[in-house]
C-alpha cells in the first residue's frame, strides 16, 4: 500500500493533493485523506504505480506558489511531503481539523459521518455521476 504522509500540510492542501493524485491515477485508485496521511483505495484490478504517485506529488509541489520551500522524500514505504512552514500550519490544522467521526470528500466540501455514504459519494466523483 502506498501512503503519503502529509502531516505538515494544511487541510486544504491535503484535499487538493488527494484530488490531484486521484486524477493522476486515472481510475486505478482513489486518494483519500485519512488523518494526517493520504491513502489509496484501489478500485480496479491494476495496482497503482508508486512512480506515478511520486510524479503527481512532485507535480503538485511544483505548482505551489512557494514550491522551492516544499520537498518530497521516501521514508521506507511512505512518501513524505515536507512544508515550508510546519509550525505555522500546526496552528491552522487545529482550527481546520474535523472530529474523528466525520469524513470529508477529497474532491469537494461534502462531509458525513456515515462510511457507506462517504464511499458512494467519493466514487461518484470518479465515475462522473
Amino acid at each position: 500500500m502506498i501512503l503519503i504522509d502529509c502531516s505538515e500540510l494544511s487541510a486544504d492542501e491535503k484535499l487538493a493533493l488527494a484530488m490531484q493524485i486521484s486524477d493522476g491515477l486515472e481510475g486505478v485508485a482513489i486518494a483519500l485523506v485519512k488523518g494526517e496521511s493520504i491513502v489509496l483505495d484501489e478500485i480496479s484490478e491494476k495496482k497503482p504505480e508508486r512512480s506515478v504517485v511520486k510524479d503527481v506529488v512532485d507535480g503538485f509541489i511544483s505548482l505551489r506558489r512557494d514550491a522551492e520551500n516544499y520537498t518530497m522524500e521516501e521514508v521506507g514505504d511512505r512518501i513524505v511531503v515536507h512544508s515550508a512552514h510546519p509550525a505555522t500550519l500546526s496552528r491552522k490544522k487545529a482550527q481546520n481539523q474535523l472530529p474523528p467521526n466525520i469524513r470529508q470528500c477529497p474532491h469537494c466540501s461534502f462531509v458525513t459521518q456515515y462510511e457507506e455514504e462517504y464511499s458512494v459519494h467519493v466514487r461518484a466523483h470518479l465515475f462522473g455521476v
